[in-house]
């Protein structure tokens, strides 16, 4: 089931049908191919119309529609940008680039999209729906219960939706959450959402083992529901089990290529299992994504200097201590590269700043400890 927010293809003319009957026999050709599911043979089509009619707005929607379903993040995001810009207006094609960015793992784009297409039309249940959902990905629970809410009562139920709704009330502290939990449970649809979200709610208190058993019931039921590959993969780590969080972590990267956290977890899951190599290509993957991505590069930095390639953890590591400055186990590990490649003022600065840190950290935690009352 997933995001139970569809993906409209744009099949009829919305402008000024084209001339010439060639034409308009080749266009239905191509809607025919993309319904038929033969959306390689459907874009041909569609870019044979572009290329003389680049003005036509339905064969440019419809480009991005069918380069979505083939993968091709990129060149379906530019297909929508045309269309866009030949109908600024357009609401449904905004809605259609949303879901691809929200599909690719892009919250933060997908949540810029949606909000231009909610100003467009904000009775549209779908649209504030879909944006509520990337907003919930972002952490934005506040703003993510004002467009979700309001539209539960006007829809039928939908688990991903009120999964949504039910997260942000979860890491709020909300007593709404309970609310949505009754809702799941009234239709059988929202039976795994049910589990889902009660595997949340066991994960943030710290009892991993609940949280593990109701992910498993949540994935016998849907395994299509947003991030629950993701989630079951980090609980299981967090339980000390990275070779069995290795499947579902893969399984989040498949699904959200752009999803930096499961990469990053992905490659401490195969770095624990040994699988060095393998963690080292994960981790190049989200550097793509983000270069200034500390924790990765100082992931990367610790195996490549647990392999002895010393020279190539200098990079990474510096980079990630220049960044965070604050990680006491992050400058051990730059402090002791320093002393393997024989630097030793750089070292002894590294060490000092270790113990620097680790003292102002006692001092927090014994500030922080209650004091018993004299007697």
């Amino acid at each position: 089931m997933g995001v139970g927010i569809f993906l409209l293809w744009i099949g009829f003319w919305l402008a000024s049908p084209p001339q010439g009957e060639a034409e308009k026999a080749q266009f239905a050709r191509a809607v025919s191919l993309q319904q038929a599911g033969q959306f390689a043979e459907a874009a041909d089509e569609y870019r044979s119309i572009l290329t003389r009619r680049p003005d036509w707005l339905e064969a440019r929607a419809n480009l991005g529609v069918v380069l979505g379903r083939l993968g091709r993040y990129e060149e379906a995001v530019a297909a929508y940008q045309a269309a866009i810009a030949l109908a600024p207006t357009m609401a449904p094609i905004r809605y259609n680039l949303g879901l691809l960015h929200y599909r690719h793992g892009q919250p933060q784009r997908a949540a810029e999209v949606l909000a231009e297409a909610v100003q467009l039309r904000p009775d549209a249940v779908s649209i504030r729906q879909l944006y509520g959902l990337a907003l919930v990905a972002l952490g934005q629970d506040e703003a993510a219960i004002e467009q979700i809410a309001p539209t539960v009562s006007q829809a039928p139920p939908d688990a991903a939706v009120l999964y949504g709704l039910g997260l942000a009330h979860l890491r709020l502290g909300r007593a709404g959450f309970r609310a949505v939990l009754e809702r799941l449970a009234s239709f059988p649809g929202g039976k795994a959402a049910l589990h889902y979200l009660q595997g949340q709610a066991f994960f943030r208190d710290r009892q991993f083992e609940q949280a593990l058993e109701e992910l498993r019931l949540a994935v016998q039921g849907d395994p299509e529901l947003p991030r629950l590959s993701f989630t079951l993969g980090l609980t299981c780590l967090q339980l000390g089990k990275p070779r069995e969080a290795i499947p579902p972590l893969t399984e989040a990267v498949e699904r959200e290529p752009g999803n930096l956290a499961a990469l990053y977890h992905l490659a401490d899951a195969c770095q624990r299992e040994g699988r060095e190599e393998e963690a080292l290509a994960r981790l190049n993957q989200a550097l793509r994504l983000d270069p200034d991505a500390a924790e990765v590069e100082g992931l990367k930095g610790r195996i490549l200097q647990r392999l002895g390639r010393t020279a190539e953890a200098l990079g990474p590591l510096e980079r990630a201590a220049s960044r965070r400055t604050e990680d006491p186990e992050l400058r051990y590990a730059l402090a002791r590269l320093y002393q393997q490649l024989g630097r030793r003022a750089e070292a002894a600065r590294e060490f000092a700043a270790v113990q620097r840190l680790k003292a102002a950290q006692l001092e927090a935690d014994r500030q922080a400890t209650p004091r018993s009352p004299s007697p």
